[in-house]
């Protein structure tokens, strides 16, 4: 499966669109001064201890001070013990997730740092899995893998690329990280608190890092030919589409996608043809033809936390057994995890997907004053 990657690099941004059989599946828009802190390694010093609602504030050299959980991973403490906190200590942490709103950012301790066929994971000891790796055998064989390159010094996570790199390809890729955080962990020696020990690679990296071990990706740069693609594409119509409530299908059906505080919400709305493919319902055919579109918005959208999806309403467990597994198809090529939980009593598609940034419309516009927050317009 090919992949094209543009990157339209400009004077105050950086705008990077992925492209899958001329379909955009995942767009970004970087501010060369503030882009997002997720993935960052800080040194900080410890504000306040609050026990009572298990958390510590700490100063990280933003306007709002970061909010950090007392309890981590069983397999941190397993490492590192109960490692408490006190006011005015200084501390490695990582960024989870970005200030927002009110709240400061997301901060733990149990760093990890991403690469193609790893995870590594310098405080702890545990040895997992991706997800993504279902077969037994290929569990088996990544799991000894793991223990392998592991060797009790630090904590793995073996992705589902590694079973398709070679041995010695993982193990150079994970000694690079070990020196990656050796590097790290010695800066923290020499500076001050608050200050930045590391931050990601722009998106482009991290997109080619987390899909060039399972995808061909062509990556254009050079302005003629991004300006060339974009146009071809039609990047800039797809993402104005990609911020509409409504999404039109091709065949004559539609998706009406809310984004809400506490969970996301996709309703499936039937066409206007009424022919069926031999025995299968209308219904069923008519989510069948949904389930790839609603792949493709819930990526291209960033949505994450709950989300839940009406499908037209089907006759047996049978069919929603056939849109359950065509569904988790279609998302099975989604770099963030992703994971089907099934249909409610009440025949709704309950889904999660881990938040790795804000959503494509908490990126690209704000909350209209005019009308209370009720609605939305464009920042630009």
């Amino acid at each position: 499966m090919a992949y094209q990657l543009l990157v339209d690099q400009q004077e105050e941004r950086i705008r990077t669109a992925l492209i899958k059989d001329r379909e955009l599946v995942e767009y970004y828009e970087e501010n060369r001064l503030c882009g997002s802190m997720v993935g960052s390694i800080l040194l900080g010093r410890v504000e306040r201890v609050l026990p009572d609602i298990k958390a510590a504030f700490v100063k990280i050299g933003q306007p709002l001070n970061g909010f950090l959980p007392l309890k981590e991973a069983q397999s941190y403490h397993q490492t590192c013990g109960d490692t408490s906190l006190m006011t005015g200590q200084d501390i490695l942490v990582q960024v989870k997730k970005d200030p927002k709103g009110g709240k400061g950012a997301f901060l733990t301790r149990d760093i990890l740092l991403p690469g193609q066929y790893i995870l590594l994971m310098p405080c702890n000891r545990f040895i997992g899995l991706s997800k993504r790796i279902e077969d037994t055998d290929d569990r088996q064989r990544a799991q000894q893998l793991g223990e392998k390159i592991a060797d009790g010094r630090f904590g793995i996570i073996v992705r589902h690329a590694a079973l398709f790199a070679s041995e010695s390809e993982v193990l150079e890729e994970t000694e690079e990280l070990w020196q990656l955080w050796l590097s790290v962990s010695q800066k923290a020696s020499f500076v001050k608190p608050p200050a930045v020990l590391y931050s990601e690679p722009e998106i482009s990296e991290i997109l080619q890092r987390d899909y060039g071990a399972r995808h061909s990706i062509e990556l254009i740069r050079e302005k003629s030919a991004v300006i060339s693609a974009w146009n071809a594409y039609r990047v800039d119509r797809q993402v104005r589409e990609a911020l509409e409530r409504r999404v039109q299908l091709e065949d004559g059906g539609s998706l009406v996608i809310d984004e809400r505080e506490a969970l996301q919400t996709i309703d499936v709305n039937s066409g206007s043809h009424v022919k069926t493919a031999g025995d299968v319902s209308l219904a069923l055919e008519e989510n069948l033809r949904a389930v790839p579109e609603i792949a493709r918005q819930i990526r291209l959208r960033r949505l994450s936390g709950i989300i839940l999806v009406d499908f037209i309403d089907m006759d047996s467990e049978k069919e929603r057994d056939l849109v359950l597994e065509a569904m988790q198809q279609a998302v099975a090529d989604d770099r963030v995890k992703t994971v089907i939980h099934g249909f409610t009593r009440l025949g709704l598609l309950e889904m999660t997907r881990k938040r790795t940034a804000d959503s494509l419309r908490e990126a690209m516009t704000v909350p209209c004053a005019a009308c209370r927050e009720s609605g939305r317009t464009h920042n630009r």
